[in-house]
C-alpha cells in the first residue's frame, strides 16, 4: 500500500512540474523551456555540492565550483566546441584555486578529492545538460525535446511499475537495491512505446525504425543516469539529491536519466539530419 501511495506522490509531483512546463512555454514559447533548463541546472549543480563536497568546509571552493559549473552550462549551450575549452580551462582553475587553498594544511587526499570530484561535477551539471538545451535549437527542436523527456520518464515510469508487480532479480544491489532486471525491461518497453507516439504525432518525417531504436538506446542509457546518481548518493551517504519535489527528492533525482540519454539523443539527431541532408 505505502508502494502505491508513494506512486501516487510522483505522479501529483511530475503533474505540477509539467504544468508549470507547459505553462511556460504558453507564455514564453522555447525561452520558456530554455529558462526551465537553466533554473534545473542551477538548483542541481547546489544539490550536487551536497553529495560531491559534502565533507570539504571550504566555502571558497564550494563557490568557485557553483559559479563555473553554470557557467560552463552557459558557455555549452552558445557553442559546444567553445564549451569544450571553457571546461578544460575551468577545471584547472578549480585545480590551482584547490592547491592555492589546501596545500598549507598537508592534507593531499582531501585536495585530490576536490579536484577529481570537480571534474566528475563540471561534465555532470556542466556539460551534459548543455545538450538537453541544444536539442531545442535543431531543426524539429521542441519534438526532440519532448521525445527525450517522454522516453526517459515513460521508462522511468514503467520500471517503477514492473519492478513493483515482477521485480524479482537485482540488476545492481550494491548500487540501487531495489532496481530489477524485471523493471529495467519494462523501462525499456516503455520507453519504446513512447518513442512511438513521439514518432506517430510529432516525428513522422523520420523512419520508425530509427525512432524506436533511438528510443530503446536512449532509454536504457537513461536508466544508468539513474544507478549513477545513486553510486553519488551512496558514496555521500544521502537519501535523496534534495526535496524540492514531493515523491522524487530533488531536482537531480528527476533529470539523472534526462541528463544521461540528452547526448545520445543529440548524436542521433545530427547523425539522421547528415543522412537526410
Amino acid at each position: 500500500m505505502t508502494t502505491w501511495k508513494s506512486f501516487l506522490t510522483r505522479a501529483i509531483s511530475a503533474v505540477v512540474a509539467l504544468i508549470i512546463i507547459f505553462a511556460l512555454y504558453y507564455f514564453l514559447q522555447i525561452t520558456g523551456l530554455k529558462i526551465i533548463i537553466a533554473v534545473a541546472v542551477a538548483i542541481g549543480a547546489w544539490e550536487l555540492l551536497g553529495i560531491l563536497f559534502h565533507t570539504e568546509p571550504s566555502k571558497l571552493l564550494k563557490s568557485a565550483f557553483f559559479v563555473l559549473a553554470f557557467f560552463v552550462f552557459i558557455v555549452s549551450t552558445l557553442a559546444l566546441n567553445l564549451g569544450a575549452i571553457v571546461f578544460a580551462t575551468s577545471l584547472i582553475l578549480l585545480c590551482i584555486l584547490s592547491l592555492l587553498t589546501l596545500h598549507k594544511t598537508a592534507d593531499l587526499p582531501r585536495m585530490a578529492k576536490f579536484q577529481s570530484h570537480s571534474a566528475l561535477g563540471l561534465m555532470y551539471v556542466g556539460l551534459l545538460p548543455s545538450f538537453a538545451f541544444r536539442l531545442l535549437d535543431q531543426t524539429q527542436g521542441l519534438a526532440w525535446f519532448i521525445f527525450l523527456l517522454a522516453v526517459v520518464f515513460a521508462g522511468d515510469t514503467m520500471a517503477y511499475v514492473f519492478g513493483v508487480l515482477f521485480g524479482k532479480h537485482k540488476v545492481m544491489p550494491s548500487v540501487s537495491p531495489k532496481k530489477t532486471w524485471e523493471g529495467s525491461i519494462g523501462g525499456i518497453v516503455g520507453s519504446v512505446v513512447a518513442g512511438f507516439l513521439c514518432w506517430k504525432f510529432l516525428l513522422s518525417d523520420y523512419s520508425p525504425i530509427f525512432i524506436l531504436g533511438l528510443a530503446a538506446v536512449s532509454g536504457y542509457v537513461g536508466q544508468f543516469g539513474d544507478f549513477f546518481e545513486s553510486l553519488l548518493k551512496r558514496i555521500a551517504d544521502v537519501k535523496d539529491s534534495g526535496k524540492i519535489m514531493p515523491g522524487h527528492g530533488g531536482v537531480l533525482d528527476r533529470i539523472d536519466g534526462v541528463l544521461f540519454a540528452s547526448p545520445v539523443v543529440l548524436l542521433g539527431v545530427v547523425i539522421i539530419s547528415h543522412l537526410l541532408s
